[in-house]
């Protein structure tokens, strides 16, 4: 006759089974649900279907005549160089410096290094032949929440609501930024994620510039092949979803 000890033992074992079946067939499930999201995310990159959601992030428009051009700082690389993403910025600002859109370029940003990110862009932005007197520096926290406060409060900064200016970032960053210039009311401003110089000069254009050496014929190589792309795209798909991440967050924490 079996004690009350086995017996327990017994349903013990059962119900221990019985939950680990259930545990299998949820990691059987999860395995299954990966696994094809995995492919579809794959094939979803590596053809070149459109992000789709990206486009509520994306504001940017024309440059308009201002009272002066703010390039938001993108972070520092290593060897406190700028980042992908912040040398397009640089170019863009210096771009519509030399078109004639303002007199002046503000560089805005603090950082985590031991020179400010407005310090390091303003020296790139003068390698590509912006002059130094046209040059401000605005050298507060990179939070973009905080640059337009910033810029409202500094007394060297002529800066109040009512000014046009250009504000340039980056693509995916403009809505968040533009959110933020509003929410401290400023309202004539243009996001300008991209421009080019119409003049045709090739010190100014760096597009326009052609190799010194005559023997020179460009390589027909192209870099989109299969793993350069997914790379790419993979990158700009999780900044993207990080984007919409922090637009959310500062809708909470009432920044826009």
């Amino acid at each position: 006759m079996a004690t009350n000890k086995t017996v327990g033992r017994h349903k013990f074992l059962l119900l221990t089974k019985r939950f680990m079946e259930k545990i299998g067939k949820i990691v059987k499930i999860y395995l299954i649900v990966a696994g094809i999201g995995f492919n579809v995310f794959v094939f979803w990159m590596g053809v070149k279907l459109p992000i789709y959601f990206d486009r509520i992030l994306i504001k940017s428009e024309r440059p308009i005549s201002a009272e002066a051009i703010i390039c938001i700082a993108g972070g520092i690389s290593g060897n406190n160089l700028p980042t992908d993403t912040g040398w397009h910025r640089i170019y863009t600002a210096t771009q519509l410096y030399f078109d004639g859109y303002a007199p002046t370029i503000i560089f805005t940003g603090g950082g985590t290094e031991k020179i400010t990110e407005a310090e390091v862009y303003a020296e790139v932005a003068q390698w590509f032949g912006c002059p130094e007197e046209a040059i401000i520096y605005n050298p507060h926290e990179s939070k973009t929440a905080y640059h337009p406060l910033h810029i409202l409060k500094n007394e060297d900064l002529d800066i109040n609501i009512n000014s046009p200016l250009n504000i340039v970032t980056s693509a995916l960053h403009s809505k968040r930024t533009a959110l933020c210039f509003k929410k401290k009311g400023l309202n004539n401003f243009r996001m300008v994620t991209g421009y080019s110089s119409k003049k045709p000069d090739p010190t100014i254009v760096r597009s326009l510039k052609t190799s010194q050496f005559e023997t020179f014929r460009p390589s027909k190589k192209l870099y989109d092949d299969i793993f350069m792309r997914l790379r790419r795209r993979t990158s700009y798909f999780f900044n993207a979803l990080r984007e919409v991440a922090a637009i959310v967050w500062y809708k909470l924490k009432g920044y826009v």
